[in-house]
């Protein structure tokens, strides 16, 4: 017992190491990151845990990809970069919770909702990522046919769509293997068939939710010294809040998003 709670100590330390010194996390990433790997880890098994870590590839993969081609304005270099512990709490948080509940209450809607909020939080990450590199400018959400710069929150292209619905997917298939293989706490989840389509729905339509809430009431500033965009108001300078409210930063509307994805999941699952 002493020796596998020893493994899976190292294992998660490790990762979170790695991904500090790949520049993906900042030190306060790696300790929100190595606190949500023991939560996962220890109450909800290898399997939870594997889905957790295909979250982190993917969003360390889709983050690097190309990021000079992203680094062009500010708002761009907002969306990305390295995480900070609000970062990995805001993406990871609701599917830690998820995983305490199911451990006290032992109830297979929990695990839905874990699968499904790691699918939107995939999702969203992949849909800015790689919708960064779109050729084409995005399109407004609320409005499809008002044209903003990229990096706008609420902004939407087609091959962010796509690679955001191919981020849940993923995850998914990845959450349905475990399932299938029975060995794990996931097989406490009774349909497979079922299980796919929560994720794979809850998750898009997370990333849906993600960008509706960053369109209308995520904060938007303006700087009074050259007139720049930006969705945080920086140290220096004074800035105006033109759209949305203070309160609700990218990370409030990720965290929103996520649970929300969530309760769409085990909507899904329960309605089929």
């Amino acid at each position: 017992m002493l020796g596998e709670i020893l493994v899976e100590t190292l294992v998660i330390v490790t990762l979170a190491v790695a991904t500090y010194f790949s520049h993906s996390l900042t030190f306060s990433g790696v300790l929100a990151s190595i606190f949500l790997g023991v939560v996962v880890l220890f109450l909800g098994g290898w399997d939870c845990f594997i889905i957790l870590l295909a979250f982190l590839i993917l969003g360390v993969a889709s983050t690097k990809y190309r990021r000079r081609d992203k680094e062009q304005d500010a708002l761009t270099q907002e969306k990305g970069g390295v995480r900070s512990w609000i970062n990995v709490l805001a993406n990871g948080g609701p599917a830690a919770v998820s995983i305490i509940l199911e451990h006290v209450f032992r109830m297979e809607v929990f695990l839905v909702f874990f699968t499904t909020s790691v699918c939107s939080a995939a999702a969203d990450t992949l849909a800015t990522e790689i919708g960064l590199l779109s050729n084409s400018k995005p399109r407004l959400i609320t409005n499809l046919s008002r044209k903003v710069e990229k990096g706008v929150s609420g902004g939407v292209t087609l091959l962010g769509t796509l690679a955001g619905l191919s981020g849940a997917m993923a995850i998914a298939l990845v959450a349905l293997t475990l399932q299938a293989n029975g060995a794990g706490i996931l097989s406490r989840v009774n349909d497979a068939q079922r299980l796919l389509a929560a994720c794979v729905t809850g998750g898009f339509l997370g990333m849906i939710v993600d960008s509706l809430l960053g369109a209308t009431i995520q904060g938007a500033y303006v700087s009074k010294a050259d007139g720049r965009l930006c969705e945080k108001p920086g140290k220096q300078g004074e800035y105006v809040l033109v759209k949305g409210f203070r309160c609700f930063d990218n990370h409030t509307v990720n965290l929103v998003s996520n649970l929300a994805a969530g309760l769409l999941g085990i909507m899904v699952y329960s309605l089929l």
